[in-house]
């Protein structure tokens, strides 16, 4: 297998997740499985094609196909699931900077008043010129850096000239960020859109393929695990032959509340995007079991895989998190008697699996 060196991130004790437009999300994102035709587990009426008639080199075929383009689906699937964490967080970002950056504008006007107090009383007084005045009003950074004029006013008004031009250049360099942070977040959207485009286009790819096969053919078809990629040179870790121990207990008292949250939601549909409470993608599983567990983890599998010890296969333990293929698309829980809990692909439900039905990349320990 690809060597991984071992990283620990810093754990973080749940807290309630901040809105995220889960709703309107889950709900649109359960729409384009559905237009794909293959988010339950009914499948639309056969086309033509070889159905029982053909050979079952052909079935094989085109459920290698099918197995193939749900993958795929899964791989692009956690592209947007990291798009989705990352526009949450740019959302937020973006948010802050705009309320900050209100609350500064409104106090450098405050500022420019006062600045412009001092301006007046200095010319009522005599000792500023009604040009020099204005320019103390408007343009106060040149105003300190006239010597003539700086020599006019007492240090404490000094002071407040500075203080004024030092706020309007923390608001000119905040104005940069927040639009830095609203390019990178409409180009994450558009990467969302992207990734989410590509996903529909894989699962019609799925459904026209599951359209040639008889009805118990693509049943069969849609129930099947991901397996193994033979386009990919990547095996795996492989078990040793005394492995796993199937008594093993969950090593923590928080491993054993993730694997019963996980058993919990076992029969729930797969939806592409979904993290719960009612549906899942296969990271998304994984997240809302370890945060019922007190843990909050990433929103995808690649990021999962570094949010613990990574641990030889055959030390594995109930709880375990095991990243699957060598992008580390996919991921489940070892729940212990050789068996895992993952949410597979569209048209499954959250479900037991042999812990080798797929290529093993890694086990990490949360």
């Amino acid at each position: 297998m690809a060597h991984h060196s071992t990283k620990r991130s810093k754990r973080h004790r749940a807290a309630t997740p901040p809105a995220r437009g889960r709703t309107v999300a889950a709900a649109a994102l359960t729409a384009v499985a559905a237009a794909a035709g293959v988010c339950g587990t009914a499948a639309a009426a056969p086309a033509a094609g070889p159905g029982s008639g053909a050979s079952d080199t052909d079935r094989g075929t085109v459920k290698a196909q099918i197995a193939a383009l749900y993958r795929q689906a899964d791989q692009l699937t956690q592209t947007f699931d990291a798009a989705q964490e990352q526009e949450s967080a740019l959302s937020l970002a973006v948010q802050r900077s705009q309320s900050k950056l209100q609350t500064m504008q409104a106090d450098y006007e405050h500022q420019r008043a006062a600045i412009g107090a001092i301006a007046a009383n200095q010319y009522r007084a005599g000792g500023v010129d009604q040009r020099l005045a204005l320019m103390l009003a408007d343009h106060p950074e040149t105003f300190l850096g006239n010597e003539a004029m700086a020599t006019r006013v007492s240090d404490q008004q000094s002071r407040k000239v500075a203080e004024v031009i030092e706020e309007r250049r923390q608001i000119v360099q905040l104005q940069r960020a927040a639009a830095d942070q609203l390019s990178a977040l409409n180009q994450t959207r558009d990467t969302a859109a992207r990734s989410r485009t590509q996903v529909t286009e894989q699962l019609h790819k799925a459904q026209s393929l599951l359209n040639t096969l008889s009805a118990p053919q693509r049943r069969a078809a849609i129930q099947a695990d991901l397996g193994a990629d033979p386009a990919s040179p990547f095996t795996g870790e492989q078990p040793d032959p005394n492995t796993p121990d199937q008594n093993l207990p969950a090593p923590s008292d928080r491993a054993r509340a993730a694997i019963e949250a996980a058993i919990a939601d076992l029969g729930k549909p797969y939806v592409f995007g979904a993290e719960g409470p009612d549906a899942f993608d296969c990271s998304g599983l994984i997240q809302q079991a370890w945060r019922q567990a007190g843990v909050e983890l990433p929103r995808t599998s690649s990021e999962q895989a570094q949010a613990g010890q990574q641990i030889p296969l055959s030390q594995i333990q109930p709880g375990d998190l095991v990243i699957y293929y060598a992008g580390r698309s996919h991921i489940g829980m070892y729940v212990g008697d050789g068996k895992i809990i993952h949410a597979p692909h569209p048209g499954t439900q959250v479900r037991y699996a042999p812990l080798m039905s797929m290529p093993v990349n890694m086990v990490v320990r949360v």
